[in-house]
């Protein structure tokens, strides 16, 4: 049996949006936690490999709730940036399982994988890959072969979904044992709440606005459309129906994961800031030029008045995003996008900005994310909880630009990415 790991004179953020413990320590057997808080009350154990980093903060390894690129090369960059659990929002399953497999294995490094397989989406699909869903019955059987044969964690439903159909994969999921998410438009958000969703990612219709007719909203059907008419939702929607909207998701138990970082992407609004990133690839490399390519995808069919009315969307969502955590709601941090992890940093100083605390945005992409993934033993830095840890440099609940200084990432249990070693003890 492996000897105790103890990371000592740390400051502790659990992730349940607790105040930080000052001089903590953080005890770890195998794959588990042990035992975490005071170092005064909590026993250093015989023969343990102890770690004291003073100056250094713990907390619980970051979560990506909406990813895409399955690269070894991002898959290395995620555990860089102190991410140790992605979800893939849509995906060619049986190559997101083997990839799975081969971290789990350590025949590279990365974080752990979940996936919520292929999109489900009426036809004709705005995205290719997605799965038929065009009634209830059929989505039923989708439902029930993606879990129990494709072993997807989550099921994602898309675009075109109506109201009766995504009651049938909610339905369906839940006797399952599996959660719903999606990027609905065919359905809003009062028909997620209604139908008991578990969570709405970025381009879901949340926002609404009486002006714009079923015409105007069902009039683009290319992605890029689509995008351009919701941005313009956020932008006429007042401030009093988001609120309404916010309530009612939180009453319900909907989770949202704005994704605000993905909103800015599209419309290349922050293209010199995110790419000076020190870990930010060449130009040339695959994964930069796949995020170019898409970004421009996205906006394809946009004005420059578009991308105008994009930046006053996300506003507009921040906005929206602090109702909702004042009315009780879980935002959870997700990207859409790849980059293994500096753009979820980026998300998360999204939500500080919409009003959080450091605290509270660091607990969306911790317990509030690993909950969204209905993974109670992760995103929490507590006693029989998953060892999934990140040492940074610095008080993120003082400066959250400080969860982006990595020096030691950990998954269950075993450290997988090391900055340089900090000063040991004994």
């Amino acid at each position: 049996m492996s000897k105790p790991l103890v990371l000592d004179q740390v400051r502790i953020l659990d992730g349940t949006g607790a105040p930080p413990i000052a001089d903590g320590r953080v005890v770890v057997i195998g794959d588990r936690i042990t035992a975490a808080g005071p170092r005064a009350s909590v026993p250093l154990p015989e023969d343990a490999e102890v770690t004291s980093a003073p100056g250094r903060t713990v907390v619980p390894g970051l979560i990506d709730v909406h990813v895409h690129d399955p690269s070894d090369a991002n898959m290395a960059l995620y555990v860089r940036c102190g991410v140790t659990a992605i979800r893939f929002a849509g995906g060619q399953q049986r190559a997101l399982l083997a990839l799975r497999d081969r971290i789990e294995r350590g025949e590279i490094t990365g974080p752990r994988v979940f996936s919520c397989g292929h999109p489900l989406d009426a036809t004709p699909h705005a995205w290719p890959g997605s799965y038929a869903v065009d009634s209830p019955i059929e989505a039923r059987r989708v439902v029930r072969r993606a879990v129990d044969v494709e072993k997807a964690d989550a099921i994602l439903a898309t675009h075109r979904v109506t109201r009766p159909v995504l009651a049938a994969i909610v339905e369906t999921a839940h006797e399952l044992g599996v959660p719903v998410t999606g990027q609905i438009w065919g359905a809003d958000a009062r028909d997620a709440a209604a139908v008991g969703m578990d969570g709405l990612d970025n381009t879901s219709r949340i926002p609404e606005d009486p002006r714009f007719a079923p015409e105007r909203i069902f009039a683009r059907h290319s992605v890029s459309g689509r995008l351009a008419t919701l941005a313009q939702l956020w932008d006429a929607s007042d401030r009093r129906r988001l609120e309404e909207i916010a309530g009612l998701l939180a009453e319900r138990g909907v989770t949202v994961a704005p994704e605000l970082v993905s909103f800015e992407a599209w419309a290349g609004l922050a293209d010199a800031e995110v790419k000076a990133d020190p870990d930010w690839p060449a130009a040339d490399d695959p994964r930069a030029v796949q995020y170019d390519r898409h970004n421009a995808y996205i906006a394809s069919e946009w004005t420059a008045e578009d991308r105008a009315t994009q930046a006053r969307a996300i506003d507009r969502y921040k906005e929206f995003c602090l109702a909702f955590h004042r009315a009780g709601g879980q935002l959870a941090a997700g990207t859409d996008l790849g980059m293994g992890g500096i753009l979820l940093h980026r998300e998360i100083a999204h939500h500080v900005d919409a009003g959080l605390t450091p605290v509270q945005a660091i607990r969306t992409a911790t317990r509030a994310a690993a909950s969204f993934l209905g993974r109670d033993d992760l995103g929490h830095i507590a006693a029989g909880r998953s060892a999934d840890l990140v040492v940074v440099d610095g008080d993120p609940a003082a400066d959250v630009a400080a969860l982006r200084r990595v020096e030691r990432t950990i998954v269950a249990g075993r450290t997988v990415y090391e900055r340089a070693p900090v000063v040991a003890a004994r």
